[in-house]
């Protein structure tokens, strides 16, 4: 049903994000149930840090997945969402935890780097670590900002370093990101719905879709103020050339 309505509202091509081990190979197996429609990010959320999650078992599904000759089209095409989100240690200094994060998205980050896949980053409440985290690494990292929240000052890190920013639901009712994406170049806008959360308005109480997107492009459309078919456009060849779907 959710890729049946999907394809009813233009949307041709989705990815599959993992959080964790499970449902990382969970995106895997989806993925592989509807090559050339549906993609797959395998990879920790910031969360699992405290976890002990087990970077060797998302590297050997890294492996087993994009090996030679497995498919025409690899069902892996990101590592993520991973990155830092300090929202929980607001108030307490709570180091340690933010090293435990930052050296999760790190090791992510490496493996971006080893099998050259573009990054998911999630990023929430920490952005001046988060740069400097992607500044440290040998090689600069290609991808997106998932739902983005930052504001001018990340922008301009962001393009800097010309990552993408993915605009989502909350964009039809946050004050804050209306008068943030006039300011992002169209260039660097990448559509998400982060589905099944952030489901925009007028349907905020339901389950989100990826057959909302363009209701969410309708709205960048109005804060750009340019052409819907502009919009749908130039973001689509965004996420297709990031993510070489």
């Amino acid at each position: 049903m959710v890729l049946g309505n999907a394809k009813k509202a233009g949307v041709k091509k989705m990815i599959c994000v993992g959080a964790d081990l499970y449902s990382s190979k969970e995106s895997v197996q989806l993925a592989g149930k509807h090559p050339g429609v549906l993609f797959a990010g395998v990879g920790f959320h910031p969360y699992e840090a405290s976890h002990n999650p087990s970077l060797d078992e998302l590297e050997h599904l890294l492996r087993s997945s994009l090996s030679p000759g497995l498919s025409a089209l690899n069902p892996i095409v990101a590592i993520g969402e991973c990155g830092l989100d300090y929202h929980l240690f607001k108030g307490e200094e709570a180091s340690g935890k933010k090293h435990e994060q930052q050296m999760l998205f790190v090791e992510q980050l490496h493996l971006a780097a080893k099998y050259d896949l573009p990054v998911i980053m999630h990023v929430r409440d920490a952005y001046e670590d988060f740069f400097s985290v992607i500044d440290s690494m040998p090689t600069l990292p290609r991808g997106v900002i998932h739902c983005f929240s930052g504001g001018l000052q990340e922008v301009r890190e962001a393009q800097k370093r010309t990552f993408s920013v993915g605009i989502d639901g909350n964009v039809t009712y946050s004050k804050q990101l209306s008068l943030i994406v006039p300011h992002i170049p169209l260039e660097m806008i990448v559509l998400e719905t982060d589905a099944p959360y952030l489901t925009p308005a007028p349907h905020r109480g339901t389950r989100n879709e990826p057959k909302y997107i363009p209701l969410i492009a309708k709205y960048v459309s109005a804060l750009l103020n340019k052409p819907i078919t502009e919009i749908e456009s130039q973001t689509t060849k965004n996420a297709q050339s990031l993510f070489g779907i």
